[in-house]
């Protein structure tokens, strides 16, 4: 639920950037206000579907560096307008345009020397006199629609770099700790995360990690707390020790892989050996369970959940100290 709020709180910003952007008075209040309501939904649309959007790491460093790249574009664009399209006269700012009248060019060519605002002067004012409409409406577009429309692209990037953050959980030590002699080796986890490396199962797993250990909790995931210079297996055996419990990231994809099964042998013959039950299924999809966890109830965190499934789940972790 974290995840939702940032981009419910992105979004807002968003939508305050969009009503307050600073706009030329020049430009008449329809077209403002069309502008700024355009940037304004569209940008509260980029962050709910980004909010639930899954795609993989490369595919967000790709369209976040495109969004950005794209809302920074716009804003130069916008902001060259600003010099090139509008003039001062008496007072007030007028909008320009960058292509002359054919009927204006011989008082061009005899006049080459003289700037914008003088040739709007001898205008008495009246931009139409001097440039093609056309040209004028293209410039109100740009010191209008470029500015605002530069919002969404850059919400787009900072939503889409957000949901990165699960690509990106804090650096710790593996836990290596030595058990004493004639005692039992004490948890250095309170949990192990079971999920299958694929999306959008990669990102629920590590949105989870980052939410428990929120809580103070200290949870064990492959992609951080596997050795890097020790087998998959070893490592995998030595997670699952070291912690109270081995939470299952249920999904149709989950049920399918293969190194998921093992992790679950190696949990499924340590709750026989230890007399506890260690594994915990989340069911994120309504999907039919392998055998070995058809007597667990596990936490329900489909969308049609009845309860809070991460409150559930951290009560959990919290009160059943091993």
């Amino acid at each position: 639920m974290r995840r939702y709020w940032r981009h419910a709180a992105l979004g807002l910003v968003a939508v305050a950037a969009a009503l307050f952007w600073p706009l030329t008075p020049a430009v008449p209040p329809d077209v403002v206000f069309n502008a700024r309501l355009a940037s304004a939904v569209a940008a509260v649309l980029v962050c709910t579907a980004l909010a639930t959007w899954n795609v993989g790491r490369r595919a967000t460093i790709a369209i976040a560096s495109l969004s950005g790249v794209i809302g920074l574009t716009l804003l130069l664009i916008h902001v060259d307008a600003q010099t090139r399209c509008l003039v001062d006269f008496e007072g007030r700012p007028v909008v320009i345009g960058t292509a002359y009248t054919p009927d204006i060019r011989p008082y061009i060519e005899r006049n080459p020397s003289l700037s914008p605002a003088d040739r709007l002067f001898d205008a008495g004012g009246v931009a139409e006199r001097i440039w093609t409409g056309d040209s004028i409406r293209s410039c109100t577009r740009l010191v209008t629609w470029a500015g605002v429309g530069a919002i969404p692209f850059l919400t787009a990037s900072a939503a889409i770099l957000m949901r990165r953050r699960a690509y990106l959980l804090p650096a710790r030590a593996a836990a290596t700790s030595s058990p004493v002699a004639g005692q039992p080796e004490a948890p250095a986890y309170d949990a192990f995360l079971s999920y299958r490396h694929l999306e959008p199962d990669r990102t629920m797993a590590f949105d989870l990690v980052e939410t428990l250990e929120h809580k103070g909790l200290r949870v064990a995931i492959d992609a951080r707390d596997f050795l890097p210079n020790q087998p998959f297996l070893s490592e995998m055996e030595r997670c699952i020790r070291q912690s109270r419990f081995v939470l299952c990231v249920i999904t149709a994809q989950y049920v399918q892989s293969d190194h998921t099964s093992e992790e679950a042998i190696i949990s499924t013959t340590l709750d026989l050996a230890e007399r506890r039950r260690r594994l915990v299924p989340l069911i994120y999809e309504r999907v039919e369970l392998p055998v070995r966890l058809h007597s667990l109830a596990g936490i329900d965190f489909s969308p049609g959940a009845n309860v809070d499934p991460r409150d559930r789940l951290v009560q959990l972790l919290t009160t059943r100290q091993a």
